[in-house]
């Protein structure tokens, strides 16, 4: 039964250029054989490992290699937005297109089966949409440098926010003025809005915003409480 299988295979990779003979395992858990099987050069699928019950299920896949992906600014380093396209091939499937190579893509929720010339029209209109995106960026950009935004009053930032925003957008927020005198350690005194940083003078700028952070997170966790 295997040399026949393989014969057959051998003989259609013989005659289709594009194509291998690759091994792959087929059958239930405990009557499983491994034989050769005709699989486009394109495969990155290792059909032994990832093995099929009947020759029917077996399909093809292309690497990963096109994948994007996107976070927020109310989630950073969260996936929220994806795309991922490879190649695939269904050598069994009642649809010709499907017999062909052909590009799938996904958003993790749905998958588009797409003709190489649906393909091409995905990246044509990807292209235009990135264009579109670009403009907007710049819009966002220059409206924020004529209209700068406001800083929210001190009492509406969480621990995160004394985190991760901007150091002169915090300042700004607690009212905290920035004094060079001669102290051992970075200092903030005051209440919010009328708030003072102790600084030496020789502090580079780096660290100086370093410091200055750390200390609001200090004045945070202590009069309010590290876990809000």
């Amino acid at each position: 039964m295997q040399d026949t299988v393989a014969s057959i295979a051998r003989h259609l990779t013989e005659t289709q250029p594009g194509w291998h003979l690759a091994p792959a395992r087929l059958g239930k858990p405990g009557s499983q054989a491994d034989v050769v099987v005709p699989c486009p050069d394109f495969c990155a699928e290792d059909h032994v490992a990832d093995w099929h019950n009947h020759a029917i299920d077996l399909d093809h896949w292309g690497s990963r290699e096109a994948d994007w992906d996107i976070d927020s600014i109310t989630a950073a380093g969260e996936r929220l937005l994806s795309l991922s396209a490879r190649l695939y091939l269904d050598p069994n499937n009642s649809d010709p297109r499907l017999r062909g190579a052909n590009v799938r893509m996904d958003d993790e929720t749905t998958d588009v089966f797409l003709t190489p010339e649906m393909a091409e029209q995905a990246a044509d209109s990807l292209i235009a949409f990135a264009g579109q995106l670009r403009h907007l960026a710049r819009q966002a950009r220059a409206f924020n440098a004529s209209t700068p935004q406001q800083p929210r009053t001190w009492q509406s930032l969480t621990r995160e926010d004394l985190a991760s925003r901007p150091i002169a957008y915090l300042l700004k927020a607690f009212g905290v003025g920035v004094v060079e005198t001669d102290v051992d350690t970075v200092a903030l005194h005051g209440e919010p809005g009328s708030m003072e940083l102790h600084v030496l003078p020789d502090v580079p700028q780096c660290l100086r915003e370093d410091l200055a952070r750390r200390a609001l997170l200090a004045w945070f966790d202590a009069r309010v409480g590290g876990d809000v």
